[in-house]
């Protein structure tokens, strides 16, 4: 979590990871250690003085960065709140660019005469006048320069995160995209031995496939994926196993229209479906019932996948797992790619059914 925020926190513009409180942290940590340079290179001579001159030397860097740095906080808080979260993320580059060079350097303006006041005592004013012009071209020419200096810094950690993103969600996306070789080859043989015995159910079978496969690929294939095309694949999904289990299994699938225009990230719902057939109904003998169900709570979409089957005990992937955690690749999966989205906003909860069985629990943020 510590990382994944750190990661949101310099990343500017990414959903928050973590607690409220966890970007303030990382602001003082920050801030703290641009006073120590600071300190070092421009001690003059402080630290052969005495060890007290070189500590009030820090605490007044100290003071001066930590208000330039909560006061580029407010900022980029104050703004975002004019802007809004959701049109900033679909902004051009350039826009994005121009955003945050200019809403921090507004920060820095307001920052650093505040934090010289409170950590030195000097009035920043008789910097400021105009009467001395080169004086008051050295104060902006030194301003500018620190602003410079920390946007290429994050510019720089920020590209490096978003490469990183990048390239865990193709990886991601290619594993996704991998369709495990025991399910397609069991649904072609499934095909094969049904045109023999049962010509009509094999055409099924084969158009729930093709189906399927037409509903993972497009989800791969851009990036506007929606709840209503995370059914559909389930629906397909569910359609070729309900012809290999027959009476073994049973579903229901509960997703109002009105919900199905809601963004969701691809190949979310799907695995959480497969595990319940997979770990829950598949180990017993009588089968069992999936329900996969949306709601809307408030500014919140909660989408739950129910099953009646073997529960925890019986299952490789989550034994001795408590209830509310998890376990697997798939949901790992899951939970990185809702950390990328939605940061902290999101979350998957596994539970125990009551008398038996798993609930799974995805709940995201519906943007304004």
């Amino acid at each position: 979590m510590l990382r994944q925020s750190w990661r949101a926190w310099i990343n500017r513009g990414a959903p928050r990871v973590g607690p409220w409180w966890i970007d303030h942290v990382w602001t003082v940590i920050f801030s703290l250690a641009v006073a120590l340079g600071f300190s070092i290179l421009f001690s003059n001579g402080r630290g052969r003085d005495s060890v007290g001159s070189w500590g009030a030397w820090y605490l007044g860097n100290a003071i001066v960065s930590l208000t330039i740095g909560f006061s580029i906080r407010f900022a980029l808080w104050l703004a975002g709140r004019i802007v809004g979260a959701a049109r900033l993320r679909h902004w051009a580059s350039w826009q994005r660019s121009l955003y945050f060079f200019f809403v921090p350097t507004l920060g820095v303006i307001v920052g650093w005469p505040l934090g010289m006041a409170w950590g030195f005592g000097i009035d920043v004013r008789r910097f400021l006048r105009l009467d001395q012009p080169t004086l008051l071209l050295s104060t902006l020419l030194i301003m500018v320069l620190f602003t410079v200096v920390f946007q290429l810094f994050f510019r720089s950690s920020a590209l490096q995160i978003q490469a990183e993103n990048r390239a865990t969600e193709a990886q991601l996306r290619l594993l996704q995209a991998q369709i495990e070789p025991h399910f397609l080859f069991n649904t072609l043989a499934n095909v094969v031995s049904l045109l023999e015995v049962d010509a009509p159910r094999a055409k099924v079978m084969l158009e729930a496939f093709v189906d399927y496969l037409r509903a993972s690929l497009s989800g791969l294939g851009h990036g506007a994926h929606t709840l209503g095309d995370e059914v559909d694949l389930v629906e397909a999904y569910m359609k070729i196993i309900k012809i290999r289990m027959e009476d073994r299994l049973d579903y229901a699938i509960e997703v109002p229209a009105a919900l199905r225009g809601f963004a969701l990230p691809p190949l979310t719902l799907q695995p959480l479906v497969e595990n319940a057939i997979v770990h829950g109904l598949e180990p017993r003998i009588d089968g069992g019932r999936v329900r996969i169900g949306a709601r809307r709570v408030d500014r919140r979409l909660v989408i739950t996948v129910d099953d009646d089957g073997a529960g925890f005990a019986a299952s490789t992937t989550t034994a001795a797992v408590p209830p509310g955690r998890g376990a697997g690749t798939a949901l790992a999966n899951i939970r990185q790619r809702l950390a990328q989205t939605y940061g902290s906003g999101a979350s998957l909860e596994l539970e125990a059914a009551t008398p038996h069985g798993v609930r799974a629990c995805l709940s995201l943020p519906i943007a304004s």
